[in-house]
């Protein structure tokens, strides 16, 4: 079965926006927060916050010692990714990279201290261990601690080979000067290094007529030639000669390789150990890092309610500060299994919905998250059923796909992939914005009604405690009042605020926002008024904010109490 991914509930979430800010440094600790994980073991969990907290710690030590901390930063930006399967023979830039990976992790162990180092299982290249003798043998060759060179001291007949190479290199390049010179002296045509020069017809055969075993000729165009100095007979031995021994320095290269890559492959275990705990460290190291740029906290996965203390849903905070909008951070506590939440648009039922998967799937991700406190336990499962960004819900297509993602979010699949860890599908979070929003109300409040009923029952014989967990943001007002499940609505418009507004010329006494700053402007002033607040609904509510609001940004008024008159005499 497929490892579970809430693909869907992250791009409601809007959590690509955040994620950016998570910034592993080495190769794998980049591949793992690429992966987007979703962990559904809670003993992982609580390791991983451990590990987060222990960084913390860290960065709060050597918070007066910049520079330990930038070498800290450095040695894991300067890790190499490496081909950790044991082969019998590796390439010359693998063994450079084992070399340069084994230099940073040295380096990286040095900066932690050893009890940290060793607490997140960087242990050192032991004396007697495979890793050691590597790290040795690709040592000896000297140059600096990152980079590899085959040096002669790897084999006897490196130094033998490369003293013939460099004797013929210096014969070869005597007798290439000697014969320029020679052309020089003769023709008066300088080659000056030159492999071959485009000379006059006349002057070609001239030469050729002179000295024509010393040069080759190709036409070049009708007028010219391509001219070449051939080789004397010294410097083809010489070129023979370097032939050989370059054949004798590959052989050699290739027996220190061979030798150096039985090394590697006996390493490869601790290697890959090496790595595995090094990528520990640095997705705790980013996770601290972000941990302390937003003020986040540790989870506490212990608890059967959902409780959010202050809990700032940071790319809703961020769009709210480029428009120049407040932003108020959410609190509040969910017991029940099932829990709608009614509000009019604008109210911010939405953003409550998102601000829940956005803190369970950082929490299940294994991160703090940006709260005074979060309670919350651990899902096999993060569901979003509901419109996405770019989607346009509408007709048959639009109510089959919720429907589809109804099913799917119920686990209605047997097919449906777990979470990292889970050992079995277990239970969900869910999430529904405006459920059956493309069909007609009364059928509409119905179908949402018995969803709800499904969950608040404890849906597959679960009790609520214990099986999903469902949210229902929802402008319909007739969806049916359950045992089992609690009603909840935005606090909505200050209609006192706004009242006390007019009478000090705040706003206009038709209830109308000062048009001067267009919509934005209109928007802006609603924001004002508007309490982001989660407060109980006791169901005697009836008009929403719609109209309010309508009014507040200029809709006529006659339109406006026309809808008023409507909304009572039909009893909706």
């Amino acid at each position: 079965m497929d490892t579970y991914r809430p693909t869907e509930a992250w791009a409601f979430a809007q959590l690509d926006d955040f994620w950016e800010r998570y910034g592993p440094l080495t190769p794998w600790g980049k591949d793992a927060a690429e992966a987007r994980p979703f962990i559904g073991d809670r003993d992982e969990l609580e390791r991983r916050y451990d590990d987060v907290e222990a960084a913390l710690g860290f960065l709060a030590d050597r918070e007066g010692d910049p520079s330990s901390l930038d070498r800290a930063s450095y040695h894991l930006r300067r890790m190499p990714r490496l081909a950790l399967e044991a082969k019998s023979s590796y390439e010359l830039i693998e063994l450079f990279q084992i070399k340069k990976f084994i230099a940073n992790y040295r380096g990286a162990r040095s900066v932690l201290g050893e009890p940290l180092a060793l607490r997140f299982g960087m242990e050192g290249l032991a004396d007697g261990s495979a890793a050691k003798a590597l790290a040795v043998e690709l040592d000896r060759g000297g140059s600096d601690s990152e980079t590899f060179y085959v040096a002669d001291c790897y084999d006897e007949g490196l130094a033998a080979a490369r003293a013939r190479l460099a004797t013929a290199d210096a014969a070869i390049r005597n007798e290439r000067v000697r014969a320029e010179a020679a052309v020089r002296l003769d023709f008066g045509v300088g080659f000056d290094g030159r492999e071959f020069l485009v000379l006059p017809k006349e002057t070609t055969r001239a030469m050729m007529a002179a000295a024509g075993s010393r040069f080759s000729a190709e036409p070049f165009d009708d007028a010219r030639y391509v001219v070449r100095i051939l080789p004397s007979d010294a410097a083809l031995e010489a070129m023979s000669e370097r032939e050989q021994a370059l054949a004798d320095e590959r052989l050699a290269e290739e027996r220190v390789i061979a030798r150096i890559s039985g090394l590697a492959a006996a390493a490869m275990p601790e290697l890959s150990a090496a790595v595995a705990s090094t990528a520990r460290w640095d997705l705790a190291r980013a996770g601290a890092v972000m941990a302390n740029e937003f003020r986040m906290t540790r989870p506490r996965l212990d608890s059967d309610a959902l409780k959010l203390e202050r809990a700032r849903f940071e790319p809703c905070a961020w769009e709210c500060g480029r428009l120049g909008l407040g932003y108020t951070p959410l609190s509040a506590d969910f017991h029940s299994a099932a829990t709608v939440l009614f509000g009019s648009n604008m109210g911010g039922k939405t953003v409550v919905l998102k601000t829940i998967l956005f803190f369970q799937l950082l929490a299940q991700a294994g991160l703090f998250v940006p709260a005074a406190r979060f309670e919350t336990r651990v899902y096999s499962r993060v569901e979003y059923v509901g419109e996405l960004t770019g989607e346009r819900l509408a007709g048959l297509s639009g109510f089959g796909l919720e429907l589809w993602r109804l099913m799917r979010a119920r686990g209605e699949d047997d097919d449906t992939p777990r979470a990292i860890g889970a050992d079995s599908r277990g239970a969900a979070l869910v999430a529904f914005d405006e459920l059956a929003r493309t069909t007609g109300s009364h059928e509409a409040e119905a179908l949402l009604s018995a969803v709800v009923e499904s969950y608040a029952g404890g849906r597959g014989g679960a009790t609520p405690g214990n099986g999903d967990r469902a949210f229902f943001a929802t402008h319909f007002r007739g969806v049916a009042r359950l045992p089992g499940a609690e009603y909840r609505r935005m606090r909505g418009l200050d209609r006192e605020a706004v009242a006390t507004a007019i009478s000090s010329a705040e706003v206009r006494p038709d209830a109308t926002l000062d048009a001067r700053g267009g919509l934005e402007g209109r928007l802006a002033g609603i924001n004002k008024y508007m309490r982001y607040e989660v407060v109980d609904d006791d169901g005697s509510g009836t008009e929403s904010d719609a109209l309010a609001i309508a009014s507040l940004l200029g809709l006529d008024r006659r339109i406006v109490e026309r809808a008023r008159y409507y909304l009572t005499k039909d009893g909706l």
